[in-house]
């Protein structure tokens, strides 16, 4: 069966968005000057606005046009799509939260080291349900 084309161009978004991400991380790292500071945070912001606009234009649509389907899976295999889908949106909505944080107090070292426990976990949260999307695509979920 030929995966869906719309699906690969999303999956292949995800990978550029972990990309986005992952580049980020050593502008940081070990480095405090506001210029690294604000590479960091463009970076991210472009990545959740790119994950912003693939989960409104492709995901939603895609989740709403197979709801039906999901019941007529496996239990493993819809366990698969609702995770995706709940740790998909809880992803989404801490990134968002974590950009506006950021964009209202500007490159500041203070705004950046008291919400820095929340990005971790929402990177670790975001890859697996990335990782979920990637086997609801690839396995035909729905």
């Amino acid at each position: 069966m030929a995966l869906d084309p719309v699906g690969n161009v999303a999956l292949a978004l995800q990978i550029v968005i972990l990309f986005l991400l992952i580049l980020g991380l050593p502008f940081v790292k070990g480095l405090s000057s506001k210029k690294n500071l604000k590479r960091h945070g463009y970076s991210t912001a472009l990545a959740v606005v790119l994950h912003t606009v693939l989960v409104f234009v492709i995901m939603v649509p895609s989740f709403v046009s197979g709801l039906g389907e999901i019941g007529e899976l496996s239990f493993l295999d819809a366990l698969n799509v609702w995770s995706h889908a709940v740790l998909g949106t809880l992803a989404e909505v801490l990134g968002v939260f974590l950009v506006v944080v950021w964009l209202r107090k500007g490159p500041s070292m203070m705004a950046c080291a008291h919400w820095r426990r929340w990005m971790l976990p929402t990177f670790v949260i975001w890859v697996v349900s990335v990782v979920g999307g990637a086997l609801v695509h690839i396995l035909g979920m729905i």
